[in-house]
């Protein structure tokens, strides 16, 4: 009996592992074929691909990620069947775009599109766009990115008010669509964008949290916030140059000298995660 015990610890202890999905998250640039195949090779089934961006500068401010598409043909060519799509959006704006501004940048008043007018163009430019000769594009959940931006000066924190408010308008928005979406966020941004820690937007949206701990394990180090007693998925650990396409000639793995020497257009940044 003692070792019968014994043998169903060590399930019920190994068991989280067995059947957690891990996963690899990138933006701003296109992951080739091969990286895919790669991240595949190691045991990653899931890809999360950013799909908008704030374009602070667009006036108004929001836009399409524009590598969404071939980054996500090429996760499907690889054979990911799981693929999600993150937006980071358009929520504040700095005074001007350019490092040496003109009286003229410096007196336009930046805005950003209305969350119902960012989360459309994305939904429709998802539903209106095929792959591989016809195919729909398929997106499992739709991540909505929640943290603080010093560059874009997004999320303000002197009017956590107003903050709550625009986080209330992208939900009614992303609840309109049907989609499954949830919500990407750490415990001290979410403190700083709505002023509470404790300030609950929708618990019952999964959570994607970022902790950078390096710990496969869903809940160990995670604090509660925003009404979450636990997380959906964990961002494990940040950007990570590995899967390089090495141009040292060795090929596609997990990490190679020449590219960590210098990444430039060799490696991709993966950050990754486990659900």
């Amino acid at each position: 009996m003692k070792f019968l015990l014994i043998i169903l610890a060590i399930f019920f202890l190994t068991v989280p592992s067995v059947f957690a999905i891990t996963a690899v998250d990138s933006a701003m640039t296109v992951v080739s074929l091969e990286s895919y195949k790669c991240v595949k090779n190691f045991g990653y089934e899931r890809a999360i691909i950013r799909g908008y961006f704030e374009s602070y500068c667009g006036n108004p401010g929001g836009d399409i990620d524009k590598t969404f598409i071939q980054s996500y043909t090429n996760a499907v060519n690889a054979g990911f069947t799981q693929i999600d799509v993150y937006m980071f959006p358009c929520t504040g704006i700095p005074k001007c775009c350019v490092s040496d501004p003109t009286p003229e940048c410096l007196a336009t008043n930046f805005t950003c599109k209305t969350p119902q007018e960012q989360v459309n163009q994305l939904v429709q430019w998802i539903n209106n766009t095929k792959i591989n000769g016809g195919q729909d594009i398929i997106v499992q959940t739709v991540w909505l990115d929640v943290e603080t931006d010093p560059a874009s000066n997004n999320w303000p924190p002197s009017n956590t008010t107003l903050n709550q408010k625009t986080l209330q308008e992208f939900k009614y928005a992303w609840d309109g669509t049907m989609w499954n979406w949830g919500i990407y966020a750490r415990a001290n941004d979410w403190a700083t964008i709505t002023g509470d820690k404790n300030w609950v937007l929708d618990s019952t949206r999964p959570l994607w949290v970022a902790n950078f701990d390096n710990i496969i394990n869903l809940t160990q180090n995670f604090s509660q916030f925003g009404g979450w007693m636990t997380p959906t998925g964990k961002q494990y650990k940040g950007t990570d140059y590995f899967c390089c396409l090495c141009d040292d000639g060795t090929g596609s793995q997990l990490s190679c000298s020449s590219c960590f020497t210098n990444p430039g257009p060799c490696c991709y940044g993966f950050d990754r995660s486990v659900f």
